[in-house]
């Protein structure tokens, strides 16, 4: 698609017509999204830590010279810290670095997540600027990793970067550097890391630079001015005329038992109303639950956030892509000191867990504006870690995101183990007993844990995990009692469980948030990450896909049995299984007959519990507990 706008503002009072070859245009765009990709392929061949390389942890995004994200994926930092900061003071060859959360302008969230910025000159002009940011092994901090739950300021979490030139006129600090270095546990991987980025976004200054070069600094701000134009058009002309004017509302929770001890709050509530005129939408978050001690907290701002919700819109328009052009459209109202919104110095490592939970939050609101034509939610980031000493007395830290099945969408069955960040992945069992001191004993899907539907919830991991020196664990996880939700009558996934020796006389269920569990040689651990929200009546799931389901080990004989009404003829071969079709048509009549309204959204009979024991208090009306339609 070509821009045709007759011409938008920059920001600066400086017009850029956006109407111009639509040919030039689209190579220009493609070269774009080519450096961003080569960018990233540059990280994962020469980053060190794990969680960067192996697992794809990190985001590379190339923004105008106003400091708009033109490209999609990259969500997170922004260049304007670097813009504000130094002003007047940005030169070829200077290379920028934070990781500080309240000085990133809304964009880096927990200090895990180290950006570095790099400037596009062309002539003496700015004409864009290349990021790459990742979450690197370990910046110090009161646990390995960099991520303690029970923080209660973000000293404790680890070291504070504010926007500083690492690189001046091309000339390592190597002073700020070492300094850096110095407060990590494990320095050569994050110097790897740094490294990497840094060398990936001299490949992205390169390559803008030569389209510079070959189209003119013009041409390259008419495609930036365009991408985001598009952005804004697609929102105002495909979506806002397919979601009806009105007010919605909906709440969801984050987990925190036994996090902080000096708030015993079992339960962080995040609730917004969208608002949706003929011109726009804005989320209001007001009657989210105030910040709090632990690490729970978010200090993004209302642009991200606008940004992170605005995929969720990719529902209705597949095609578009998401950039900075989503602000014209989608606005974000934040009162002050929420667990969104909290002050300085308030911790905030664990902001995955609400950034997880807006974008269900988000689901919730959509789902009543159309009706529950909208995937269902899933929890697609469980971790866990292993520390210590290996044979060798060398000090490892082992992290892993293991993902989680996807909700179900209103036309196929969620996905299997996946993970919330774009082209991420699992660790390779090869990587995994080859560097650290591990065995992966088993590695699968969690049967039955995709919340049954029409569309049926994705899988979750099934793994074991043989632990082959003494140390210690740390397990970050979330949905273990409020589980994936349902939508239009399909039935919440299984939430996560993480069990230490199964299946023996010393088997014990651990909690799904802990900074350290003592663990010996030879120990078991086995995690069961959450299955995905299924979606529609599973009455009226089609029972060659439950027999598919079955013979695959998917779904149990139980579940097709009681959740879809499917039953089978007898035989002593699984694979030789049959429907009984007379039996399936009984059964399921008998369950329509015996079985309550089905409801919008199904959050699982332990909220459900919790709830009637005034535990949990949904404020909102009660529109979700209706009937589907």
């Amino acid at each position: 698609m070509s821009p045709t706008g007759n011409g938008s503002s920059n920001g600066d009072g400086s017009d850029v017509t956006t109407e111009f070859e639509p040919i030039l245009f689209e190579i220009i765009e493609g070269a774009i999204e080519s450096a961003r990709r080569e960018m990233e392929i540059q990280v994962e061949r020469t980053a060190r830590s794990t969680i960067v390389r192996e697992q794809h942890d990190h985001r590379s995004g190339i923004f105008d010279s106003h400091g708009n994200s033109v490209t999609a994926l990259s969500f997170a930092s922004v260049p304007t810290p670097i813009m504000n900061k130094f002003a007047g003071n940005i030169h070829r060859d200077d290379v920028f670095l934070y990781n500080d959360p309240y000085k990133s302008d809304g964009g880096i969230t927990h200090l895990g997540d180290m950006c570095i910025t790099r400037p596009v000159f062309s002539g003496d002009e700015i004409v864009a600027y290349v990021q790459v940011f990742g979450h690197v092994n370990d910046i110090g901090g009161l646990t390995p990793g960099s991520v303690p739950l029970t923080a209660f300021e973000i000293f404790q979490e680890g070291f504070v970067v504010p926007p500083v030139k690492l690189y001046d006129r091309g000339q390592l600090n190597v002073a700020l550097f070492e300094t850096i270095l110095n407060n990590s546990r494990f320095p050569d991987d994050l110097r790897a890391d740094i490294d990497a980025f840094v060398n990936a976004c001299g490949i992205g200054v390169v390559r803008v630079e030569e389209l510079c070069e070959r189209y003119g600094a013009e041409a390259l701000a008419q495609t930036f001015q365009g991408l985001l134009d598009r952005c804004t058009r697609s929102l105002r002309e495909t979506v806002l005329p397919m979601i009806p004017d009105g007010a919605y509302t909906f709440e969801d929770f984050c987990e925190y038992v036994d996090v902080q001890p000096r708030e015993p709050r079992h339960y962080v509530k995040l609730r917004a109303t969208m608002t949706k005129t003929p011109d726009g939408i804005n989320f209001d978050f007001s009657g989210t639950d105030p910040q709090i001690k632990g690490s729970l907290n978010w200090p993004a701002n209302g642009r991200y956030y606008a940004k992170s919700l605005g995929t969720l819109f990719l529902a209705f328009a597949p095609d578009m892509i998401i950039n900075d052009g989503v602000n014209e459209v989608i606005t974000c109202t934040l009162p002050e000191r929420t667990v969104l919104s909290p002050e300085w110095p308030a911790a905030c490592g664990w902001r995955t867990f609400p950034l997880l939970r807006i974008l269900d939050l988000g689901l919730g609101i959509l789902a009543k504006a159309s009706g529950g034509f909208v995937p269902a939610p899933s929890e697609s980031i469980s971790s866990y870690g292993l520390f210590g000493h290996n044979a060798d007395g060398d000090y490892f830290l082992l992290r892993e995101i293991t993902g989680a099945g996807s909700g179900a969408r209103p036309f196929a069955d969620g996905a299997d183990t996946v993970d919330v960040a774009p082209e991420s992945r699992n660790m390779p069992a090869e990587f995994a007993e080859t560097n650290f001191p591990v065995r992966i004993v088993r590695l699968g899907l969690r049967q039955d844990s995709g919340g049954a539907g029409t569309f049926r919830g994705g899988l979750g991991y099934f793994k074991d995990i043989e632990i082959l020196v003494d140390g210690e664990m740390l397990i970050h996880s979330d949905r273990a009692t409020l589980q994936p939700w349902g939508v239009n009558g399909g039935c919440a996934g299984l939430g996560s469980v993480w069990l230490l020796n199964p299946d023996t006389p010393d088997e014990a269920v651990l909690p799904g948030k802990s900074d350290s569990i003592p663990v010996r040689r030879g120990d078991i651990l086995r995690v069961l990450s959450p299955g995905g929200g299924g979606w529609g009546d599973p009455l009226n799931r089609d029972p060659e896909a439950v027999l598919l389901d079955v013979r695959r080990g998917l779904v149990s004989a139980e579940s097709a049995r009681d959740d879809y009404g499917v039953l089978f003829l007898p035989t002593d071969d699984e694979y030789e299984l049959r429907i009984d079709a007379e039996a399936t048509a009984a059964q399921r009549d008998s369950l329509r007959a015996e079985r309550p309204p089905l409801k919008l959204f199904d959050r699982g009979e332990n909220f459900y519990r919790l709830v009637s024991e005034g535990k949990i208090t949904l404020t909102s009306d009660d529109e979700e507990l209706a009937p589907a339609g």
